[in-house]
């Protein structure tokens, strides 16, 4: 499947079959756990009323509690039924684009949040172009926060769905050594668009390569997270995953035990 048959699937599974709002609200303890790290991740580095672009900002699940903290906010988001969502929350800009081709001007924003995008593009030039745009409409010293699947959640899951005796080695080299979906692994018409997986070493190269400086990968649900995923959004669930979560952060490897990457740098300062 070349990539522009990728993102007809991207709009028709997001526009017709999924809602990411609820997959990050009530829909299991996993989704809640990655939601709250996320928030406070992004939280601890913005600075007040910031400018913030949203990219593959769906329904606007972040850009409402960002509204609320008192950012300005712009949703990008390539499925126009997500946009026309995100654009009744009051004080939130919500336009139909692309993350390799933003509409913005160079140096126009404090922060730009990518939850989604990297998911999607398989080419490794994809996702520098999709980086490199992140970099261009940065301010220097504007950060990037940058979402990715984990390959090794994405391995896992594939073994637990298929059984481990009837997955072919061969599938199981393609995820371990490229992180791309291929094969009988591409997803059928209605199911989740597929894409890459990446690793946190690999996360780490790609921004790096984009022009990103201060580079720091984190998992945001930890090791639990496989459970956490089966699991309704109790409180003191989600608590004890966070907990997990915060401990394996220091852990060499400790990232890509995760299910979901987050990549955290920054737009270098210009002399």
């Amino acid at each position: 499947m070349d990539q522009r048959e990728r993102d007809e699937r991207i709009r028709a599974y997001y526009g017709e079959h999924f809602d990411e709002g609820e997959r990050l609200s009530s829909r299991s303890a996993a989704g809640r756990l990655e939601f709250l790290r996320v928030q406070s991740l992004v939280r601890a580095r913005l600075q007040p009323a910031s400018t913030v672009l949203d990219v593959g900002g769906a329904t606007g699940t972040h850009a409402r509690w960002l509204v609320a903290d008192g950012h300005a906010v712009t949703l990008v988001d390539p499925v126009p039924a997500q946009v026309d969502v995100a654009a009744r929350i009051p004080e939130v800009r919500a336009l139909v684009g692309d993350a390799r081709s933003l509409e913005d001007v160079d140096a126009s924003a404090d922060a730009v949040i990518m939850l989604g995008p990297l998911y999607h593009l398989q080419d490794r030039a994809d996702r520098l172009r999709a980086l490199t745009e992140a970099l261009r409409v940065l301010r220097p010293g504007g950060v990037v926060f940058a979402g990715a699947i984990s390959r090794l959640s994405a391995l896992t899951k594939t073994v637990l769905a298929r059984g481990f005796r009837d997955l072919p080695a061969d599938e199981v080299r393609v995820l371990v050594e490229n992180g791309a979906t291929a094969g009988s692994l591409e997803p059928a018409a209605g199911r989740f668009p597929g894409g890459h997986h990446h690793t946190a070493a690999e996360l780490s190269h790609e921004l790096s390569e984009a022009g990103f400086v201060d580079v720091e990968i984190v998992g945001l649900e930890g090791p639990g997270g496989m459970g956490l995923e089966l699991m309704a959004p109790d409180e003191e669930v989600v608590a004890a995953g966070d907990v997990l979560a915060k401990r394996l952060e220091a852990i060499p490897y400790g990232p890509d035990l995760s299910p979901h990457l987050l990549g955290i740098a920054s737009r270098p300062h210009e002399v």
